[in-house]
């Protein structure tokens, strides 16, 4: 099995890079970010975003073979904040270029603002674990890294007794998570974009 360690800060770069290329080829944020020769750049962006947002206490991010990142929130975790306030604040670091041009276009944003209500309005709200996001690079894809990087977290939901909730934005990754233990739920669909499905995973 490949090495698995937590991330940290240290790891923001790296953690970025995983997550924008496994999700390159993602139909939901292919949908959000249409324009195939800036995608890889507006996600390393949103990705830093959201690491910056969840290390070093606001979630659990376990690397697998430093190729797959799996960023998981915790069940006190107060859910609300939307993909497009972490592209903010990714802007916002100090440092940050002001004058530069903003990696999403109006249009990016409005779209990466549908998919966060969306999410935000189905979100469940018993205490779980959220998968957040679980990439692998993608010249790693295949090698049991998915697996390797979800089992930490798993592993405590089965100690503790605690359900794990996913929803899945490529049916490519559902065989991942159904070898998991995650079974199908209810199909969000996106308004004039592509449907998701939310997953469950009750404790063993």
């Amino acid at each position: 099995m490949s090495d698995v360690r937590p991330a940290t800060v240290d790891d923001v770069d790296l953690l970025a890079r995983i997550a924008a290329g496994g999700f390159y080829a993602d139909p939901v944020l292919a949908w959000v970010l249409r324009d195939d020769d800036r995608r890889l750049e507006q996600l390393t962006s949103i990705f830093t975003g959201m690491v910056h947002d969840m290390l070093p206490d606001g979630g659990v991010v376990d690397l697998a073979g430093d190729a797959c990142a799996a960023f998981w929130r915790t069940p006190d975790y107060e859910h609300g904040r939307m993909a497009a306030d972490r592209v903010a604040d990714v802007m916002e670091e100090p440092g940050s270029a002001h004058d530069a041009p903003a990696p999403l276009s109006a249009e990016e944003l409005e779209r990466l603002g549908v998919l966060g209500e969306v999410m935000r309005d189905h979100h469940p709200h018993e205490p779980h674990w959220y998968l957040n996001v679980v990439s692998t690079l993608p010249g790693h894809q295949g090698r049991g890294l998915g697996a390797a990087a979800l089992q930490p977290v798993l592993e405590r939901c089965d100690a503790d007794g605690t359900r794990a909730y996913l929803e899945s934005t490529n049916p490519r990754n559902r065989t991942l998570y159904l070898r998991q233990g995650f079974v199908e739920a209810d199909e969000l669909q996106i308004p004039d974009g592509p449907a998701m499905l939310q997953m469950w995973r009750d404790p063993r």
